[in-house]
């Protein structure tokens, strides 16, 4: 069976760093599905678009799929949507199955322009659904056991250059957790993965990496929402970074207060992290506690320069326009993306993903004023802040970015 993972392109991309890392689950599904027998193509259409609206042109390989899938987020659904419904005016046979955070919290929606929505974690049911096994318009994957997903296969991926099968692509994608024990207010991924933080076996996790280094890959990125969340179980994979010597360097995602564990940093040094990402969101108190992250201000400023004291790079990731914000003190927060010495940083502007509590809240207080998914991306006012009207906080996101790295 031939069979196309589609990754839709996004109407406007601020996260520049983002643009050539492709998404994690249309490939574990690939590398099933090829596993399992298929030929398998994965397009992120950031780098090759599978759909050409101007004159209504699919992809050459779209016209041989038996099966598209789709994994898409909330601000690329439009982008699926409109992909998927001109692959079933040309072609109303193909089967099309929709999955990711987006159709797993708007499964309804998915549906209107899918023979089948998957909901939830897919690893466990995608032969099923893409064999025709399993029919059901909705199915509800079950809790993954991430032990079980396989490492992906890049040469999966179309429109990357490859040479002496080495593609272009400089950070190599891994994952040695998914989901996070926390559950800030803004955030789907408790909702998507449950509470539970899962953690991979590291000596399953250092084949991944060994097999990235063997391929020529001397970066990393590591694509867990909390990379330190057990700090036990990171410092067995740690050490087992630092036994094999590669040489490589590689970056995640943290919470602040990992610069409270010394032996972690110093672990982390050793083992060739290079630049931590950090959610800071705010330096205004009663923000942090509107977002629930647990955490104090004096946190994040001591945080980020231990960290940098340390000679990490920090990546510090701000979120303008919580109900507690006002202009003040969001214009304190972009200042102090500079005075702090974070070496680079990321404004958003706050605003709902379906599957979250901000979505529940704000649908029942009527505060989305803006219905159109390609806007909710972080980078555009969709809700009514409860300060600051939604142009000056349109305003005050691009003012950070300016402030940052202009001055």
């Amino acid at each position: 069976m031939k069979i196309a993972l589609i990754e839709p392109k996004p109407p406007f991309n601020a996260y520049f760093f983002l643009k050539k890392l492709p998404l994690l689950g249309p490939l574990f599904l690939g590398t099933m599905l090829k596993n399992a027998g298929h030929e398998v193509k994965v397009f992120k259409e950031n780098i090759l678009p599978v759909y050409n609206e101007k004159n209504d042109e699919l992809h050459p390989f779209i016209h041989e799929a038996d099966v598209i899938g789709f994994t898409t987020i909330t601000h690329t659904a439009k982008r699926a949507y409109q992909v998927a419904d001109a692959i079933k005016r040309q072609f109303p046979d193909k089967k099309i199955i929709f999955g990711g955070s987006h159709p797993t919290f708007m499964p309804e929606e998915a549906l209107q322009h899918a023979d089948q929505v998957v909901i939830g974690e897919g690893e466990y049911v995608a032969l099923d659904v893409f064999e025709g096994r399993n029919n059901e318009p909705l199915v509800r994957g079950p809790w993954v056991d991430i032990n079980d997903v396989p490492p992906i296969d890049l040469k999966l991926l179309q429109g990357y250059h490859f040479k002496n099968d080495k593609i272009n692509m400089k950070y190599a994608p891994i994952m040695a957790s998914r989901g996070c024990p926390y559950d800030c207010e803004f955030c789907s991924v408790t909702r998507m993965f449950g509470k539970q933080y899962k953690v991979k076996d590291p000596d399953l996790v250092m084949e991944e990496v060994m097999m990235r280094h063997n391929e020529g890959f001397r970066h990393a990125f590591f694509y867990d929402d909390n990379f330190a969340a057990i700090p036990g179980k990171t410092k067995v994979l740690l050490e087992k970074m630092i036994r094999a010597n590669l040489g490589w360097r590689w970056s995640s995602q943290f919470r602040i207060e990992v610069w409270k564990d010394k032996e972690m940093l110093d672990l982390l040094k050793r083992a060739g992290c290079v630049t931590l990402f950090v959610g800071v969101e705010s330096i205004n108190q009663e923000s942090l506690e509107d977002f629930n992250k647990h955490e104090t201000v004096e946190d994040v400023k001591r945080g980020i320069k231990e960290l940098l004291n340390y000679g990490f790079k920090v990546h510090s990731m701000f979120i303008l326009g919580a109900d507690s914000d006002t202009e003040e003190t969001i214009e304190e927060t972009i200042r102090f993306s500079k005075s702090s010495g974070s070496s680079t940083a990321q404004f958003s502007i706050l605003f709902p993903i379906p599957g979250t509590r901000l979505y529940d809240n704000m649908r029942k207080a009527n505060r989305i004023f803006i219905n159109d998914w390609n806007y909710f991306d972080g980078s555009h006012s969709v809700i009514l802040p409860k300060n600051i009207t939604p142009l000056k906080l349109q305003k005050k996101f691009i003012h950070g970015y300016k402030y940052f790295y202009n001055n």
